[in-house]
């Protein structure tokens, strides 16, 4: 159906006997090419409030027909997240030692060249190897996006 069909109160109407389910069931922690589709920016603060800063977050499409079967979907994502360091102007720092993760995923992605513009915009469609690893949250189990490197 497409969102143009769509009749909100007959979907509101309709009932079902099936049960969803109540468990996640995470992408298998593992290497997986994967190209980024889709980079939002984002503000955060620390639960007390002492300190706040600008992030970014990665959805990634899986690439791999074996994690596609074995979850049941045509599409996989995954997200990665990242903190960055930015200066009192808002400018990304790219002093030593700062925004490390970042640098890691623009060598992947083969942006990182000295003296080359940069922008967040170039990233979807671009490929990797990403890395997936879980994290435990109450009793869901999340798969998370932890590294990438160049796909060869």
């Amino acid at each position: 159906m497409s969102t143009s069909q769509f009749d909100p109160q007959a979907f509101l109407d309709a009932s079902i006997t099936e049960a969803n389910d109540t468990k996640i069931i995470p992408v298998p922690m593992g290497e997986y090419l994967g190209v980024i589709e889709k980079v939002t920016p984002r503000t955060w603060q620390s639960k007390d409030g002492t300190q706040s800063g600008i992030a970014i977050d990665i959805v990634w499409l899986v690439e791999d027909t074996e994690v596609k079967a074995f979850l049941g979907r045509d599409e996989v994502k995954v997200k990665q997240g990242m903190m960055l360091d930015v200066l009192p102007d808002g400018r990304l720092d790219t002093s030593k030692g700062k925004n490390i993760s970042l640098g890691r995923l623009r060598e992947a992605v083969g942006l990182n060249e000295q003296g080359k513009a940069f922008s967040f915009q170039s990233l979807p469609g671009l490929t990797a190897k990403i890395n997936v690893k879980h994290r435990l949250v109450d009793e869901d189990v999340f798969a998370e996006v932890k590294g990438v490197t160049t796909w060869s």
